[in-house]
């Protein structure tokens, strides 16, 4: 760890790199998924839970550009333009890629981030948060909710995933239920 980051920079750098091993595991899920029949896949990446939510697809794409909307501005750093979006897993696969690759920022890049302003577009809303919030109160429950999303409709699918996909820690013998 750098001397030169506070406490508060620190813990914002740990709440980023906590992202790259979720965009991982995620990205492994989107494995899973491409075992399913061709068409079991299409079916997937167009599902949804309700009409007015976004699809499978969508939820994934928001996981990682939250990732993103969250990690960037926390560095002074701008988003970088996602790649374009079409309807299939090599889409998402690249795109997970490229985060991954773009979150990759020295411990460095912190510094001073506990001292921002961020402001950012939520829905209709206008914010403008103290970085602490920002991550707390904006950036991680908004990546948490679309990827749990996305995980929860490859489980309606049934893709095989678990909880342990989620946070990488949980392990259940095979065949395991409630």
């Amino acid at each position: 760890m750098s001397a030169s980051l506070s406490a508060a920079d620190r813990l914002l750098h740990e709440a980023v790199l906590s992202l790259d091993g979720a965009l991982m595991r995620l990205d492994d899920m989107l494995g899973r998924v491409a075992m399913l029949p061709a068409e079991r896949v299409q079916a997937l990446l167009s599902s949804r839970f309700a009409p007015d939510m976004f699809t499978f697809a969508q939820q994934v794409r928001s996981a990682v550009d939250f990732a993103l909307r969250m990690a960037m501005p926390l560095c002074g750093l701008e988003v970088p333009v996602p790649p374009s979006a079409s309807n299939d897993l090599t889409e998402l696969h690249d795109r997970i890629a490229a985060a991954r690759a773009a979150l990759d920022l020295p411990e460095s890049a912190f510094a001073g981030a506990a001292e921002r302003q961020v402001t950012e577009r939520a829905g209709f809303a206008d914010l403008e948060l103290d970085a602490s919030d920002f991550v707390l109160r904006f950036g991680l429950p908004n990546f948490w909710f679309h990827l749990t999303t996305a995980y929860a409709l490859m489980r309606a699918a049934g893709v095989a995933v678990g909880k342990a996909d989620i946070d990488g820690l949980h392990d259940y013998p095979p065949g395991f239920s409630f």
